[in-house]
């Protein structure tokens, strides 16, 4: 009996260690089974946060995307000084979201500028003559700049020009040569802003000031003093060097495309004159086309032995008075025309004209001696050259006539929009004058209006004598197409932003994207939005 007892009590005994055994892998089972349901849940849910994010990423790029379309829809239009930095739109589902055109992104706490930068605003070195005979101005134009100094500026237009032949205090190939490692200059033009850092004399202090990576924002270690590098003064303000007051790329369309423009400097002689008669009449069209063939004479155009610019004047005037030489002997062979026996309002035209209009400026004031009905005749501009008057028609003027067949000018300075360092590289203004023409501008992203939208207003304001603007006239403007900014897309609540940095030609008919630059992913507290 007691034997079968411990039988039975084994057996109970087995029966609770197996079901014992059975519960545990029953739990461990549903442990495995609990976590795998886990994981796969935290994955999906991982999955759809990526995804989720990755649309959001997407939209907030095509909002960027976007501005930049609008920037180019608003250039072409004209309304450049007018675009609205910062639009609000809402997506289907419900979501808020922005898209914003920045001049500059700012520190956390500091405003960033709305807007574009005109690339008029600054000078562009492409532009610059590097012919012996206008070399001196071209080296003052640099040497306005802030920390410029004849060695560098002589090097960097070494650098540009196509001879080996060193300037004065220039560097060419031997210099470079000399160096480790050995490079050559390029003897052409600067292909980037960046290049510059290649001239001998320029350092990253220069050209970039704090801005040592070229961003264009102000990063974190260019806003803490000395605590890292580069160096700054903590101000929460970017100051920039060289690269903020150059360009290679700045332009505007020159109007020959207009329809019914007038191009003041065609060879066609007898079809300008028509041109002319039909739209302002006999008198001006015999003063302007006898002015072509002869040459013009203003009673307020500075000396030869006035001004900054005096070699370059002197120049000018000694190639006129060459090309009318040319013409009387019949040695210009470049100049095409019609039948010498054409002739309009009792002026002959041979078709031959051996001036050429700089600017629409040298349409007023002027005197020219001419052969008209056979009598010699002092004519004179219908239109004078007092501030009213040239106030008055100039805007009418660069509606109506074109100076050159090319469709874009190149490289005028925008006096409206440009620093008084830019506005100190034109030949013949003054520091003060500079600072004069800054503190006149259009403030607070104002468009242009009736007084600024022309170049006259630097002669109402009484910034410049006639002589003074009729002698810069060619080199400034009131225009550009071509501009650089950062487009900004963010959805209202979260924090990420898409930040694309672009420089848009708007002067050709088709817009162009000539950069395009993603910029890292950033929160809208870090870009001060």
């Amino acid at each position: 009996g007691a034997t079968e007892m411990i039988r039975r009590g084994g057996r109970r005994s087995e029966v609770v260690r197996r079901s014992g055994f059975i519960l545990l892998l029953v739990l461990v089972v549903t442990a495995l089974l609990s976590f795998a349901v886990y994981s796969f849940s935290h994955v999906m849910v991982l999955e759809a946060t990526a995804a989720s994010e990755g649309l959001q990423q997407v939209r907030r790029r095509r909002l960027a995307e976007s501005a930049i379309e609008l920037a180019g829809v608003v250039i072409r239009q004209g309304s450049a000084g007018r675009v609205a930095p910062q639009i609000d739109l809402s997506f289907d589902d419900g979501q808020q979201a922005r898209l914003l055109l920045l001049q500059s992104l700012s520190a956390a706490g500091a405003e960033p500028r709305a807007g574009l930068v005109n690339e008029s605003s600054r000078l562009n070195l492409r532009t610059l003559p590097l012919q012996l005979s206008r070399r001196q101005q071209s080296r003052n134009r640099l040497l306005a700049l802030p920390g410029m100094t004849p060695p560098l500026a002589d090097a960097v237009l070494d650098w540009m020009d196509e001879d080996n032949d060193p300037s004065e205090f220039g560097a060419e190939a031997a210099w470079y040569l000399s160096q480790t490692p050995p490079r050559l200059p390029r003897n052409g033009f600067f292909q980037d802003l960046h290049e510059l850092l290649q001239v001998r004399g320029m350092s990253p202090e220069l050209l970039y000031g704090e801005d040592q990576n070229a961003n264009g924002i102000l990063d974190p270690e260019e806003n803490d003093g000395s605590a890292s590098l580069p160096a700054d003064n903590r101000d929460g303000v970017l100051q920039t060097g060289l690269y903020a007051l150059l360009t290679l790329v700045s332009a505007e369309s020159s109007g020959v495309n207009r329809a019914g423009s007038i191009q003041l400097n065609d060879s066609d002689l007898v079809g300008l004159f028509d041109r002319i008669q039909n739209r302002f009449g006999s008198e001006a069209a015999l003063f302007v086309v006898a002015g072509r063939m002869n040459g013009i004479n203003w009673l307020d155009d500075l000396r030869p032995d006035e001004g900054e610019d005096m070699e370059t004047r002197r120049l000018e005037r000694l190639e006129q008075a060459e090309a009318r030489l040319n013409a009387q002997l019949g040695l210009d062979k470049t100049v095409r025309g019609g039948d010498s026996s054409t002739s309009r309002a009792g002026l002959r035209l041979s078709g031959r004209g051996v001036f050429r209009f700089r600017s629409l400026v040298d349409l007023f004031g002027g005197e020219v001696r001419a052969t008209v009905a056979g009598e010699d005749r002092l004519l004179r501009s219908p239109w004078p050259a007092d501030p009213a008057t040239i106030s008055r028609m100039l805007p009418e003027f660069e509606q109506v006539f074109a100076l050159t067949s090319d469709a874009i000018v190149q490289g005028r300075i925008n006096i409206n929009s440009a620093s008084a360092d830019v506005l100190a590289t034109i030949p013949g203004i003054s520091d003060s004058a500079a600072r004069s023409i800054r503190s006149l501008q259009p403030r607070g992203g104002a468009g242009l209006t009736a007084e600024n939208g022309s170049v006259a207003w630097l002669l109402t304001r009484g910034v410049l004598t006639t002589g003074e603007f009729r002698a810069i006239a060619p080199l400034i403007t009131t225009g550009g197409d071509v501009f650089s900014g950062f487009a900004v897309g963010q959805i209202i609540g979260q924090r990420p932003i898409s930040v694309i940095r672009f420089v848009l030609d708007a002067s050709r008919a088709t817009p162009q994207v000539l950069q395009f630059e993603d910029l890292p992913v950033m929160s809208s507290t870090a870009a001060g939005l």
